[in-house]
């Protein structure tokens, strides 16, 4: 369950990362999630940088960091367009 948290954490700080569009700091969280996750599976499961297992879980991390992004840019272009198109009570 631990896992599955910081799971949610690390794509909602993608989306937020989409959603203000700074995509600079996007590619380094996403590098420091990738790195992490490597991370746990060499030391933590004892599994082989270059087993096909692992290096299929950490390309769908990075989709899953990539939607999230693309999820919280929408949001942003949704929510701009949202405040631009609102009336204002003196018109």
């Amino acid at each position: 369950m631990a896992m599955i948290g910081v799971l949610i954490c690390w794509m909602a700080v993608c989306a937020w990362c989409g959603f203000t569009r700074r995509f600079g700091v996007f590619v380094l969280v996403l590098l420091v999630g990738l790195g992490l996750n490597m991370g746990w599976m060499v030391i933590g499961l004892a599994a082989d940088p270059f087993e096909p297992h692992l290096i299929m879980a950490l390309m769908a991390m990075a989709l899953y960091g990539l939607v999230a992004l693309g999820c919280g840019w929408l949001a942003g272009r949704l929510a701009q367009h949202w405040r631009a198109s609102r009336v204002d009570p003196d018109d």
